[in-house]
């Protein structure tokens, strides 16, 4: 129990027998409570009277400010059990473009309709961004490639084909699929995630050089630039689901594929509420 509340319960009954009985404490527990901290601030809070327990005159400032900690104590304790019963809570959530487009929404509706309370602020970014906000906690959780996140916890929910991207009239659009080698020497638009993640891995894996005329961090920018032949690109077919651009979408023979899911750090205790939604993310990618 605060010695706060029961300095309260004192001055509030005028008796140190009704706050204990109150409070389901000793009397000596109670007067021993006060004396401590009359000690502690130096000042005499209570005189007994014929009225019982009266508060010095000069205290009224004092009281003032015990309840209002009184007050903000029962308001972490309801924050802090809401949070711990799903009632209500806060999700900060990062995500690349592709997902949040295309899957975070049907996972949102899904959790939303069991845990209707729990708000949730969505930063899409590339990788490298979204990897600097969780290091930094100020994300709970990302949604990326595994290759990007490996070592942070990360549960899979699903494949992406990386493809080429070309102009409705570039040569490689006339082929019904593509090779890597394809990419080599030709004009290339780096993509938001750069060369740090798959696309760099499978031009070094397999000594790709293309000519990167342009790199763009917002992967929609790249596909207008390419719409209007300023190079080629390789995306993830996820992203390219109902774009709005007249470009040549072409698989590679060899078919490269990233896997996509959730993320969260090692390094900080998820809250309550992201574990849960991470349990929805599971399930939704059951379905």
């Amino acid at each position: 129990m605060s010695k706060y509340k029961i300095i309260l319960a004192v001055y509030e009954t005028k008796s140190i027998s009704n706050a204990a009985s109150k409070l389901n404490y000793t009397q000596s527990a109670v007067s021993q409570s006060i004396k401590n901290f009359e000690k502690e601030i130096g000042l005499e809070l209570f005189k007994r009277s014929n009225n019982g327990m009266e508060a010095m005159p000069y205290t009224k400032e004092i009281i003032n400010c015990i309840e209002n900690i009184c007050n903000m104590e029962e308001k972490i304790f309801e924050i802090s059990s809401n949070l711990t019963s799903l009632e209500k809570g806060y999700i900060r959530i990062g995500s690349i473009q592709s997902i949040s487009y295309n899957w975070l929404p049907d996972i949102l509706a899904m959790f939303s309709s069991a845990y209707p309370n729990i708000n949730f602020e969505l930063t899409v970014d590339g990788f490298d961004e979204l990897r600097k906000k969780i290091d930094n906690n100020e994300l709970d959780c990302i949604f990326a490639s595994e290759y990007s996140v490996s070592d942070l916890n990360f549960t899979a929910i699903g494949k992406d084909e990386l493809v080429l991207v070309t102009p409705i009239e570039h040569p490689l659009s006339n082929k019904l699929f593509v090779s890597i080698s394809d990419v080599d020497k030709n004009n290339f638009i780096l993509s938001a995630d750069g060369l740090n993640y798959e696309t760099g891995k499978i031009f070094k894996e397999n000594n790709i050089k293309p000519k990167i005329k342009y790199a763009i961090n917002e992967d929609f920018t790249v596909l207008k630039m390419v719409e209007k032949g300023f190079g080629i690109t390789i995306l993830p077919k996820l992203l390219l689901k109902d774009m709005p651009f007249k470009v040549s979408i072409r698989q590679f023979n060899e078919h490269y594929n990233r896997v996509l899911g959730v993320a969260y750090s090692k390094n900080s205790k998820a809250s309550p509420a992201t574990l849960k939604f991470i349990d929805y993310v599971k399930k939704w990618g059951k379905l």
